[in-house]
Formats: C-alpha cells, sequence, structure tokens
C-alpha cells in the first residue's frame, strides 16, 4: 500500500520541477525576443553620412547596383604604379584630402586629361560618384560609353570649379537620358584654368539599374 504522505511529496516535487522547466522556458523565450539583430550596413546610408547624395534606402528592393571600378586608363599619369590610372580601382583608400599616391593624377599639373574608368557589369547607369583627393574640383566633363555604338555620351559639362571644403570632395553627377547599358565613364580635367595644380581622383562609382527606369 503506497505512503500517502510519501505520494504527497512526491506531487509536490514534480509540480516544482514543472514550475522551474516552465519558467526556465519563459526566460528562453524573453531572451530570444529581446535579443539585438545587427543592423544591415547600408552603401547609400554610409555615403550620405559622408556627404554624398543617397540614391536608395534599400539597394535590393530599389534593384539598384553599385559598383567600384575594376580598371582604368588614362590620357597620361604622373608615374607608375604611383599615381597611375590602377589607382582608381576600388573605394577610396587615400587616407585623407593631399597629394598621395593613392590615386591618379596626369603626367602634367596645368593640362587637359581624361581618365577612362572601367566597372564589372553593364547596368542603366542612375548616377556616378567621383571622388576627388586633390585640387578638386576641376572635372569639367563626364561621358558614358555606348558599348554598341562605341561612342560616348555628355551626362555633365561644366567649368572647372576650386573647392576648399569638403576635402576628399565627392562630385555627384546624375544621370538622365541614357537608353543603353553600359560600364564606361569617360572623366575630363581641365588643370589649365584655375593655376591650382594637380586634381587627383582616388575613386570612382557608378550606381546603376539591371532593368531600364
Amino acid at each position: 500500500m503506497k505512503d500517502p504522505e510519501k505520494m504527497s511529496k512526491q506531487s509536490m516535487k514534480f509540480k516544482y520541477l514543472g514550475l522551474m522547466f516552465c519558467i526556465f522556458i519563459a526566460g528562453c523565450s524573453s531572451a530570444v525576443t529581446n535579443s539585438k539583430v545587427s543592423p544591415v550596413v547600408n552603401p547609400t546610408e554610409t555615403a550620405a553620412a559622408n556627404g554624398i547624395k543617397a540614391t536608395a534606402v534599400n539597394p535590393a528592393a530599389s534593384g539598384l547596383t553599385y559598383q567600384w571600378a575594376i580598371g582604368g586608363e588614362g590620357s597620361t599619369e604622373f608615374s607608375s604604379p604611383e599615381w597611375s590610372a590602377e589607382q582608381i580601382i576600388g573605394e577610396p583608400d587615400s587616407p585623407g584630402c593631399g597629394d598621395y599616391q593613392f590615386s591618379w593624377a596626369s603626367a602634367a599639373s596645368d593640362s587637359i586629361d581624361t581618365l577612362t574608368v572601367h566597372f564589372p557589369l553593364l547596368v542603366y547607369p542612375q548616377e556616378i560618384i567621383i571622388h576627388e583627393s586633390f585640387n578638386p574640383d576641376q572635372v569639367v566633363k563626364v561621358e558614358i560609353q555606348d558599348p554598341e555604338g562605341e561612342g560616348f555620351y555628355t551626362v555633365l559639362q561644366k567649368n572647372p570649379t576650386q573647392v576648399d571644403r569638403p576635402c576628399p570632395y565627392q562630385l555627384v553627377v546624375p544621370v538622365e537620358g541614357i537608353d543603353f547599358k553600359s560600364n564606361t565613364v569617360r572623366i575630363t580635367i581641365d588643370q589649365s584654368q584655375l593655376g591650382l595644380g594637380w586634381n587627383e581622383i582616388d575613386a570612382v562609382q557608378l550606381i546603376g539599374t539591371q532593368i531600364e527606369q
């Protein structure tokens, strides 16, 4: 015959274990609910924080493609590999505003020169961002190449302008009226007018879509 007192103690023990189990499960659930999720860093938001015009809050949803240069050719270059056209490959890497070898510079400091920049993917261009690390902004023309017709179409033409701050400087070029995909940009600098010296370019970014907007 079972002892009633012993059964009562066992029943209380099971109830206590059950209560502890429920508390444990609730605690785990609460920990998961309150855990922090690491934020997704958006290149446009980062650009906006650095004074660059933002194009979209969510690139994936908008279908925008952000690209850095994979190659380039200058009409001239100061030396190689320092200050050569290959220095514009990838993201900006000059430590600040100054005459750093991590940017492209033309052979002469008072000339008119071009820098042709290549990107990995063909896109319908929406925006071009030129990162200038020394004596901005002497860019006078920006063009997009039609890969089929092989011609260049002007998307910006202006006079050279002296910019004291901010530096490094980002020249944001909105692109309109281009109905073809491209992965090549040509930039013309005119250093002959202001007497500032070399206008050095650190990096170039092409923003575009795979579908025509």
